[in-house]
C-alpha cells in the first residue's frame, strides 16, 4: 500500500490522475481509519467508512475510463460550497469572500436556483457496473453500508439486543463483530482494486509483485478472489 500511495509516490502526467491519485491516497487513509475503528470495537463506524472508500474507488475507476469527466468532477467544488452557503442567513455578510467567489462560479447559486451536484450522467451503481464491480458487491458496500451512514431503521435495530428478560431490550450492548467483518471484507477488496489502478498510472514491478501476493493472501483469508 505504501508503494502505491506513500513514500514519495506522485501523480503521473495524465490529466485525470490529478483526481485519481488523490482518491487513491484517500483510500489508504480511510483503510487506516477502518482498521483503527475495528481494533477498538467500532464495527459500525468502520462500515460507514467503507462506503466512502467504495465511492473513492468507483469514482477513480470511472474517471480512468472517462478522463474527460475530470473537469466535471472538480467542478463540483464550488457547487458543494454553494449548497452550504445557500441556507446560511446573510452569507454575503458573514462570509463575503466565499459568497462572492461562489456566486461567480455557480450562477444557479447567485440566482437562487436549484444546484445540480451531479458530475456524471450515471448513478454510482451504473458507474460501478461499468468499472467491473458485480451488483452483489454494490449491494453490500453501498446499499447495506448506507443503512449505517443514515439513521435508518436498520441502523437503530442493529443497536438493539435481547436483555436478561423478555421485557428488556438493551441498546449498544452487543459486540459489533458482524459489521466489523463486513467492513473488513469490503475495504480489503477495495484497497487491492485501488492499488491495481495505481499500476496503470505508475507501473512498478515491485508493486505488481506485492499486489499479486496480497491477492493470494485475500483468497486465503476470505475464501474467494478480490474484485480486481
Amino acid at each position: 500500500m505504501d508503494l502505491a500511495f506513500a513514500k514519495g509516490a506522485r501523480a503521473s502526467q495524465a490529466p485525470e490522475d490529478r483526481v485519481i491519485f488523490p482518491l487513491g491516497v484517500a483510500c489508504r487513509d480511510i483503510l487506516e481509519e477502518i482498521l483503527f475503528a475495528v481494533s477498538e470495537g467500532f464495527g459500525r463506524l468502520a462500515l460507514r467508512s467503507s462506503r466512502t472508500l467504495y465511492e473513492c474507488v468507483i469514482f477513480a475507476r470511472y474517471i480512468s475510463l472517462h478522463p474527460t469527466k475530470t473537469a466535471d468532477y472538480l467542478g463540483t467544488f464550488h457547487k458543494q460550497w454553494a449548497t452550504v452557503l445557500r441556507n446560511m442567513p446573510s452569507a454575503e455578510t458573514h462570509m463575503p469572500d466565499a459568497h462572492k467567489i461562489v456566486s461567480t462560479q455557480v450562477p444557479a447559486y447567485a440566482a437562487g436556483e436549484y444546484i445540480d451536484l451531479d458530475w456524471s450522467d450515471k448513478s454510482t451503481f451504473k458507474m460501478a457496473e461499468e468499472a467491473g464491480f458485480p451488483s452483489a458487491f454494490h449491494s453490500l458496500a453501498f446499499n447495506y453500508a448506507s443503512a449505517f451512514v443514515h439513521p435508518s431503521a436498520v441502523f437503530i435495530i442493529r443497536h438493539m439486543s435481547p436483555g436478561a428478560s423478555d421485557d428488556i431490550i438493551e441498546i449498544s450492548a452487543k459486540p459489533q463483530d458482524e459489521e466489523a467483518e463486513f467492513a473488513l471484507k469490503i475495504s480489503h477488496d477495495l484497497i487491492l482494486n485501488a492499488m491495481a489502478l495505481r499500476l496503470k498510472y505508475a507501473p512498478s514491478q515491485l508493486l505488481q509483485q506485492g499486489l499479486a501476493e496480497c491477492k493470494n493472501d485475500f483468497v486465503k483469508i476470505w475464501g474467494y478472489p478480490p474484485h480486481v
